[in-house]
């Protein structure tokens, strides 16, 4: 009965390391999730959250499901006057029994580089893992190593990038996870790292017409512990006049997703909307994935001379 109990245990917490780093459809707007060295590249102050329940209508053993379900709140701003930026991300992931939480502040030093900038970044705070025992079905309900309620525990955890962008190009490479935290949850000592991961990310912006541009852009992240690709992903937006956009994007292997948005109020309030059809794995997950998000720039902190606008367009 050990055994089984430790099986079960091991299955809840390599289901959340495969899928360790939480997945948003939105990437192209969540560069901050993604690399510590985009803190204050906008040249605006913003507040962006966004909701995502993965495989909808999944049904498992559990009593409500058991699918993924992901809350990414962040906020970051530039600080001109010594050329850098700042961000505070908070994510909260849940897979069935298994928890997570991830809470970072960021900070970004940027070089001018030509007409371009070089930014890099690092970020550091706490990551939380944690199991709900009374959403696990073990065989003997009497079994001794059975845990009760919610067991946590929260390591620090830091990452560090690189970001070089202009007004028409961007890419970023970015590695999370650089102490490998460990956590120990189980009762019989064993432990689960939370392995070293890299993002690789960029896009372009194309002016097809006076009021249309279009931004491919692409997004890789790679086990850095097992030298493997988790995902790839790549696709592009089209926004109409700088208010509404429409993009699609394809993840290797598991979905098709289809963006749609509108920058509003001056193009301060932004409001997107994605769906992925699953087209990989389809006998073990549920057809769809929906995910929404809201955002709100404010001018940056004006410190002497009145700050230059690169660019009326919107990158992220």
């Amino acid at each position: 009965m050990k055994k089984i109990y430790i099986v079960i245990l091991s299955l809840t917490l390599f289901t959340a390391t495969a899928q360790q780093d939480t997945q948003f459809s939105h990437y192209y707007f969540n560069q901050l999730f993604i690399n510590p060295a985009t803190a204050g590249s906008e040249n605006v102050t913003r507040f962006q959250a966004i909701y995502r329940t993965q495989y909808a209508g999944y049904q498992s053993t559990f009593d409500d499901g058991g699918a993924p379900v992901s809350q990414i709140i962040s906020a970051n701003m530039p600080l001109k006057m010594i050329r850098s930026g700042v961000g505070l991300t908070f994510v909260n992931d849940k897979i069935g029994a298994s928890i997570q939480r991830d809470l970072k502040l960021s900070y970004a030093y940027q070089i001018p580089v030509g007409g371009s900038q070089l930014a890099l970044g690092v970020n550091g705070g706490l990551f939380t893992r944690g199991i709900d025992y009374g959403r696990l079905r073990p065989r003997d309900d009497n079994d001794p190593l059975l845990g009760t309620g919610v067991v946590s525990q929260s390591s620090l955890d830091l990452g560090a990038g690189a970001y070089f962008f202009n007004p028409t190009y961007s890419i970023g490479l970015s590695v999370n996870h650089l102490n490998e935290p460990k956590f120990g949850l189980s009762s019989n000592g064993a432990t689960n790292v939370l392995q070293r991961s890299a993002y690789l990310s960029g896009s372009m912006l194309f002016g097809v017409s006076y009021m249309i541009d279009v931004s491919p852009m692409f997004l890789l992240n790679a086990n850095l512990s097992n030298m493997s690709i988790s995902t790839f992903s790549a696709g592009a937006i089209a926004t109409y006049d700088n208010t509404y956009y429409l993009g699609a994007s394809y993840r290797v292997g598991d979905a098709v997703t289809a963006l749609l948005g509108a920058n509003i109020l001056n193009g301060n309030l932004r409001i997107g909307y994605a769906i992925d059809v699953i087209v990989g794995g389809v006998q073990a997950k549920s057809a769809t994935t929906h995910e929404v998000m809201l955002s709100y720039a404010l001018s940056p902190p004006r410190a002497g001379k009145k700050s230059i606008i690169r660019t009326p367009r919107y990158r992220y």
